[in-house]
């Protein structure tokens, strides 16, 4: 596999000094927005499902760079620290939720350049997801479950093929409700039927099953943030006091001294996530809430996010290194290291955050806690959350992305291997779109000239023939690596430079 992998390495290696040499004929000013630009030019003529009997116009998950086709059977490589569960990629296949930055990005070029050919690839892409992949219940078939396998034109998964959509990817409900309302009206009529368990209290459960399960604050932020959405589209209330039970769940559970909450509050004491505080809640879940505030303008959503959001930068700071501690107990107290190796307490983050995890899902969300602080300062004008994101930012910004954090962790393997080419594309993303939203929030021209470093480095450890992998040390575009939110930072990067980001849609979820 090695000899494969190091092969891989060359090849990319000689199309990046390629590509390096083809980007000097291009406007620096224009740059960013070329790359992102030529990468959904060629995913739209290569990355489509050409695949099986039933070829369909929906984005497949992979896709090599090389030779710009769907692996049947993907390399292995780094997936046992990145997904865990193989099929968390998608492999042979295409996934709507994994999409939607991508998407999202489409929709953004179409409207900067004017040329509605993006838009129009988008919405046939949804359209046929809306149309064709439902399930019986009423839900799209999508998540971190699910998948269409493009070569057998079937609706698959693994573990049971649950329903699970978590707060860590934006859906684009407005788009998805102009192409096709009564599939989202479905959607989330289902989420309520199945997945809110207990309608008095407001515990929901990660899958469909109707049973008490995992009530991850990371499913109810999506969950909160659907339910808003219904509501300013039907005038319901019933949906705005759905969205409200959610929201007064985990708040009535947090601990009146400190308003820290566990991130799964039915685990009880005896799982560390059932008793500790933890970034799902100030990264995904806060996000959540504060743009649920922007689709009800309720208050009450957006007091719940910054009362978390203080309540982590007061105690998981640590003024002697600058650093944020990874997990909380309920009293306050930060939680040690060194991690543990071995069962599901291997999971929590104990110690420092580490800003580069490869886990796509897990406990940690130090980038996205910083959007949240960006966007909580945004909409609040309260300093402590400038203060606190500022603090990420001088973190983040003296942080290279090989850093490895800890010397004790599951994925210790993954650092010495793959760690040492830098991170993934969703973190080179999010990280560029901080830094602009710090820009726009201050003026302070190191924002912009650090955002423009972390995507010169992306462009030059992951641009290779005209896409963008998921990984320096992968041959493959990866949706689940979360290269849409990389294209979007990009053409962000570029309005940004051009002074255009009065009236622009700057998250990037």
């Amino acid at each position: 596999m090695f000899k494969r992998l190091k092969l891989a390495l060359l090849l990319s290696l000689l199309f990046t000094l390629m590509q390096a040499n083809i980007s000097c004929a291009v406007d620096s000013n224009d740059k960013y927005i070329t790359a992102a630009k030529t990468c959904v030019d060629n995913l739209i003529k290569y990355g489509r499902d050409s695949y099986g009997t039933v070829q369909s116009p929906i984005f497949v998950s992979i896709l090599d760079v090389n030779s710009r086709t769907c692996p049947e059977d993907p390399l292995p490589l780094e997936e046992k620290w990145r997904v865990i569960r193989r099929e968390r990629r998608n492999p042979a296949g295409a996934n709507l939720l994994l999409d939607q930055a991508l998407l999202k990005t489409m929709f953004t070029l179409s409207e900067i350049t004017g040329d509605k050919t993006y838009a129009n690839e988008a919405n046939s892409c949804i359209e046929y997801y809306l149309k064709n992949l439902v399930d019986k219940k009423g839900f799209i078939w999508w998540g971190w479950h699910r998948h269409y396998d493009v070569y057998k034109d079937i609706m698959t998964g693994h573990e049971a093929n649950w329903h699970e959509v978590q707060a860590n990817l934006n859906i684009l409900w407005p788009q998805l409700w102009s192409i096709n309302s009564k599939a989202v009206i479905s959607e989330v009529n289902s989420t309520w039927h199945w997945q809110v368990i207990d309608k008095e209290k407001g515990e929901i459960n990660r899958h469909d099953d109707g049973c008490h399960g995992c009530d991850f604050t990371l499913t109810a932020g999506n969950i909160i943030e659907g339910f808003a959405f219904m509501y300013t589209k039907t005038n319901d209330p019933n949906w705005l006091n759905r969205a409200k039970l959610v929201a007064n769940y985990y708040w009535n559970l947090r601990d009146p001294k400190t308003n820290l909450i566990p991130e799964r509050p039915n685990a009880g004491k005896d799982r560390f996530d059932g008793s500790t505080f933890l970034t799902n809640t100030t990264g995904p879940y806060c996000h959540a809430l504060l743009k649920t505030y922007l689709l009800t303008k309720d208050n009450m959503f957006k007091q719940q996010a910054v009362t978390f959001l203080a309540a982590y930068n007061k105690y998981a700071y640590d003024y002697k290194t600058g650093k944020y501690w990874g997990a909380l107990k309920m009293d306050g107290s930060y939680i040690p290291g060194p991690r543990v190796i071995g069962g599901y307490e291997e999971a929590e983050p104990r110690g420092y955050l580490d800003l580069w995890e490869p886990y796509v899902l897990g406990y940690q969300y130090p980038i996205e806690t910083a959007q949240s602080y960006a966007l909580a300062f945004e909409l609040t004008k309260d300093q402590d959350m400038l203060t606190a994101a500022k603090r990420f930012a001088d973190w983040i910004a003296k942080t290279p992305t090989d850093t490895n954090e800890t010397d004790v962790a599951w994925y210790n393997e993954y650092k010495r291997d793959y760690g040492k080419y830098g991170t993934y594309a969703d973190k080179y993303g999010r990280t560029i779109s901080f830094f602009i939203d710090m820009y726009a929030l201050t003026n302070q021209q190191q924002y912009l000239q650090t955002a423009q470093k972390f995507a010169d480095e992306s462009i030059a450890k992951l641009y290779v023939n005209g896409l963008f992998k998921g990984h320096p040390a992968k041959p493959y575009y990866e949706s689940t690596d979360g290269v849409g939110n990389l294209l979007y930072a990009l053409v962000e990067l570029d309005q940004a430079l051009k002074g255009k980001l009065q009236g622009f849609d700057r998250d990037n979820w």
